[in-house]
């Protein structure tokens, strides 16, 4: 009987250590990707994104302010399965008050993969999807209009999302990023480019 408890004493002093042990391990920390202002787990399948731009390269100027100011064209290939909608977010990462948001546009449909340029400076384009409130204060896209100085970098994020976002006509690009759960993006892209100077 002596020996019977005396291994139950036993057993019961390991399981606490055993606990204390796995308690003071600080939990792992899921690794994420940071984009401006946009976070995405490390362990998320990349997309296909491009364009008239190589990815790293000068963006034409037709698509800033000193030319015709149009959104860019954007191609997407490797979709996820899961994708419900697509956002693309354009970001200036050197702006001087900060990131500067130039362009959201969301609930695209998961099957476009030609995102033409030129899209209207609409809430609603059909076949398309939704635009926000740009940084300039305007509906759609607002092209690279760096100060003078060196070159910005500009990036161009687009999301696969398991979920859609309910349209909301004239709401800023940032309330549509708050509205972004980083545990709802299934696939993602980037293309960078550069633009000033």
């Amino acid at each position: 009987m002596r020996a019977s408890l005396v291994i139950t004493i036993t057993v019961i002093i390991m399981v606490v250590i055993a606990i204390s042990m796995i308690l003071a391990v600080p939990h792992a920390r899921k690794a994420v990707v940071k984009v401006g202002l946009i976070t995405i787990p490390a362990d998320t399948p990349r997309i296909l994104v491009s364009s008239v731009f190589k990815n790293g390269s000068q963006i034409p100027i037709k698509y800033t302010c000193d030319g015709a100011d149009v959104s860019i064209p954007i191609s997407l290939g490797d979709i996820p399965n899961s994708t419900k909608s697509i956002m693309v977010v354009m970001e200036d990462l050197n702006a001087p008050g900060g990131v500067f948001i130039h362009w959201v546009l969301y609930d695209v449909p998961p099957n476009v993969t030609q995102i033409p340029e030129g899209l209207p400076a609409g809430f609603y384009i059909p076949g398309i999807g939704y635009q926000g409130v740009n940084d300039f204060g305007r509906i759609g896209y607002g092209g690279p209009c760096p100060p003078p100085g060196p070159p910005h970098e500009y990036v161009v994020v687009v999301l696969a999302l398991k979920t859609v976002i309910k349209p909301l006509p004239n709401v800023s690009d940032r309330y549509l990023l708050s509205l972004l759960n980083e545990s709802d993006v299934v696939g993602y892209g980037i293309l960078i480019g550069y633009y000033g100077g």
